[in-house]
């Protein structure tokens, strides 16, 4: 796991208490730079680029990319230097032949051999599945999507200064 502001504390509460699925079962322990769950320890890193971490010497085959920040094939490209053979990333990739699937509307077209998966954007995951069901059902020649989200950090708000 690796997140490069979180300490293990703090994701061993997020785990323990998830706003959506609910309480873990399982304790969730916060011990030397890691977690521990029923005995299997989970190493936290604190990495800010793909170079930093240690996949090849701890085994990483698959990755999977929460960042939003590796979001083009060469950017990925530092995982597989690093032996990782597939990389799912959870947000749109914009090139590097990924192959863009939404659970239950293309996942079909996984079929093991794509090195790089995208799981389109979290707006695509929302609308997808509910156009598949009303297109498939009624047909729809035209539409339109309004999507109102809340400011990021990413974004400057004005009299301040952007970073």
């Amino acid at each position: 796991l690796n997140d490069p502001v979180g300490d293990a504390e703090q994701h061993a509460l997020l785990m323990e208490f998830d706003s959506v699925h609910g309480r873990w079962r399982t304790p969730v322990v916060a011990a030397d730079s890691a977690l521990d769950l029923n005995g299997q320890r989970i190493r936290l890193m604190h990495e800010k680029t793909i170079e930093a971490l240690p996949l090849a010497e701890l085994g990483v085959d698959l990755v999977i990319d929460c960042t939003g920040v590796f979001k083009t094939g060469a950017k990925i490209a530092p995982y597989y230097a690093s032996g990782v053979k597939k990389v799912v990333v959870s947000a749109p990739v914009k090139d590097g032949g990924a192959l863009n699937l939404v659970y239950g509307v293309n996942h079909d077209l996984y079929d093991g051999s794509q090195r790089l998966i995208t799981a389109a954007s979290c707006t695509t995951n929302c609308l997808a599945p509910i156009v598949k069901v009303i297109h498939e059902n009624l047909i729809i020649r035209h539409g339109s999507i309004t999507t109102i989200r809340d400011r990021s950090t990413a974004q400057c708000r004005r009299p301040h200064r952007c970073r």
